[in-house]
């Protein structure tokens, strides 16, 4: 009895300890930084009003709501700062990590408590669990109820109580309304409780089966008044281009997110991809050797592998592929790796306190080496608290912020009052959006409407914030009529990824002239054709400092008009080039209109827009240099056009 009581103790001082220390890590990990686009989405529709947020859920964006309800009372009590609405999402990953100690100790109890240690560990403190600990998202809070869920699902399949049945069915509801990926979770719970309702029909305990599933029949029914709206959402999302995200690509984002916090695919994580893989193997071997561990296995397995097949599949129609998609697998994924590391420190030792301690030790060092890497991912670094600081300090009350594209208006709403912007400031979106929509853009004619108002309204200053611009403006058309009427004394200054330009000393009789009359009035006229039946170029103009120094940018605009035939190898070059032509100090190569809004996107009768910036760099001597803007195929079916626009001097 004394060892018992011991061995409890002891226990539980373990679980102390490795909460402290994944308190500890998420303290010393906690961001400074400003949120970035979904962030400041996130904080808006949970703090703007409970109307926004409903009707948000139901008409706008069709998200489950329950994560913006509790992050709109929690900022009832913490507040709406960046600080105050990150931290609920570190709490909820301290949260899971005692979750998965409970069901790492159940699942190991046979064997070795230091398997809820590792699994506590693992999930809290991995790369890819403490990209998501601070965002302000769903994914924290849904990890939590999903983590709190299994474990109570577990305890209710050995010991089936009424307290347990309702404690799982209102976390995995919470959770199902919380995400909608949490429907993967589901489906290995469901898997989970089949295999043990089948195990118990086969033993002839009828009222256990039906007691294995109740909880899963109770979550379903709670879940289906959402279905229909739910259901919607497939058709009304249109925030992403079509195509496929490949099987092996998905699984390489899902490891290498889950090690390095990295949603790209370098070559670099080829290496870490291949050792996670080795302890995912040795963990399965590990629990097939072992029999004590064998549950633990099919557990682990259980809980992987349907949400990772079901996100793989999802991803072959809907190719919106981030790593935090594959977050419902994770638990299953640690408790794998946690059975090889329990197994290799059960080799070192037969005293159970001191494999707590090495379990510990262990998890704590191998969380530690990618991030040691150099190799470790980070969230978006879009500096919006950044930008808006500096519109507030440099501009006026008066100014206009173009919005480029209109989702930005959350942004806007959430840094556009905090100090030093003591006024509002009006905000233009170009164009009006409430979501990013790919098949949406914006057109010259709600341009030349959008400059009007502009006009109108006479600013001391125009700015434009710019952040994942080519989707919604893939022409930058935003800039054409701008560049004409204002000088652009501020240029492409970046906040990390949020791009800031500033245009004043605006001549708003020629914005107004140009936004009735038409941008191609007082451009040069080509008409070049490069073959007869294809895209024409229509008009060009030049704009440049007079002098231009080191560090200036150089615009050259073009306006082309679609051909009968679709020229997908079409591509242009502007150019700044010695006046002979035999030196090349810039260049900008892409399709005439960008890299997304190629020809078979242009409208018959409605000039397409290309935007080229040229940046005069170090290497560029003092003199005159020329501008030009050749035109030709990537396969080299005709011989290109060269066509020089003017020269400029460059002062040094």
């Amino acid at each position: 009895m004394v060892k018992r009581v011991a061995s409890r103790s002891d226990a539980i001082w373990l679980t102390l300890a490795s909460l402290l220390s994944v308190a500890l890590v998420l303290m010393l990990n906690f961001p400074h930084h400003s949120f970035w686009y979904d962030e400041a989405l996130t904080a808006y529709v949970a703090t703007e009003s409970w109307e926004t947020l409903w009707r948000w859920c139901v008409e706008v964006d069709i998200q489950v709501p329950f994560h913006y309800i509790v992050l709109r009372l929690w900022s009832f009590v913490a507040g709406e700062s960046e600080f105050a609405l990150r931290l609920l999402s570190a709490f909820a990953i301290l949260l899971s990590a005692a979750a998965a100690m409970q069901v790492g100790r159940r699942l190991g109890r046979h064997f070795s408590s230091s398997l809820g240690i590792v699994s506590g560990v693992l999930l809290a403190l991995s790369l890819g669990t403490l990209w998501i600990a601070y965002e302000v998202r769903a994914y924290a809070f849904a990890l939590m109820l999903f983590t709190w869920a299994t474990a109570f699902l577990l305890a209710m399949l050995e010991r089936p109580s009424p307290w347990r049945l309702i404690g799982y069915a209102a976390l995995m509801v919470a959770a199902l309304y919380t995400h909608y990926t949490a429907l993967a979770g589901f489906v290995a719970h469901g898997l989970i409780g089949l295999i043990a309702a089948l195990s118990k029909l086969k033993a002839r305990h009828w009222h256990a089966a039906f007691q294995a599933v109740l909880p899963l029949i109770l979550v379903a029914l709670a879940f289906a008044p959402w279905a229909p709206i739910m259901i919607a959402r497939g058709s009304a999302d249109r925030s992403f281009y079509g195509g496929q995200v490949p099987p092996d690509l998905s699984l390489r984002v899902l490891t290498g997110f889950r090690v390095l916090g990295r949603q790209d695919d370098p070559e670099a994580e080829l290496t870490w991809i291949g050792a996670y893989g080795i302890l995912l193997t040795l963990g399965v071997l590990s629990g097939l050797a072992l029999p004590a561990l064998r549950r633990a296995l099919a557990t682990a397995l259980a809980l992987s592998a349907p949400p990772i097949a079901i996100t793989v599949l999802l991803l072959l129609i809907n190719p919106k592929l981030t790593g935090r998609y594959f977050w419902t697998a994770w638990l299953g994924l640690d408790l794998v790796v946690a059975i090889a590391i329990s197994v290799a420190i059960s080799v070192l030792s037969r005293r159970e306190g001191l494999r707590g301690s090495l379990a510990l030790m262990a998890a704590l060092a191998l969380i530690s080496l990618p991030s040691l890497s150099g190799e470790r991912g980070t969230p978006p670094k879009s500096d919006f608290r950044g930008a808006y600081a500096h519109i507030c300090t440099e501009g006026t009350p008066e100014d206009v912020i173009l919005l480029r594209d209109g989702t930005l208006f959350v942004a806007h709403a959430y840094y556009g009052k905090l100090p030093p912007c003591q006024r509002p400031r009006r905000a233009i979106s170009m164009p009006d959006a409430l979501v990013p929509d790919v098949t949406r853009y914006l057109d010259l004619g709600t341009l030349q409407a959008k400059m009007r108002e502009i006009a109108a309204l006479r600013p001391p200053n125009v700015w434009i914030i710019s952040w994942q611009a080519d989707i919604m403006d893939p022409q930058a058309l935003t800039f054409a009529l701008l560049d004409a009427a204002g000088q652009h004394i501020e240029v492409r200054r970046m906040f990390g990824d949020v791009r800031l330009d500033r245009y004043t000393y605006i001549d708003f009789a020629l914005l107004e002239q140009l936004a009735i009359e038409g941008p191609t009035t007082q451009a040069d006229w080509f008409n070049i054709a490069p073959l007869p039946d294809g895209a024409k170029l229509l008009a060009m103009r030049l704009f440049a400092p007079k002098p231009a120094h080191v560090g200036d940018t150089i615009v050259v605009q073009a306006w082309w008009q679609r051909g009968a035939r679709l020229l997908p190898t079409l591509r242009v070059s502007a150019r700044l080039t010695t006046l002979d032509n035999g030196w090349l100090y810039a260049q900008v190569d892409q399709p005439p209109a960008g890299w997304k809004f190629w020809d078979d996107r242009w409208v018959d009768g409605v000039p397409a827009f290309g935007r080229y910036e040229l940046v005069i760099g170090q290497d560029v001597p003092a003199g005159r240099h020329a501008v030009r803007y050749v035109i030709y195929d990537t396969e080299g079916a005709w011989q290109p056009i060269t066509i020089t626009l003017g020269e400029i001097e460059v002062v040094r």
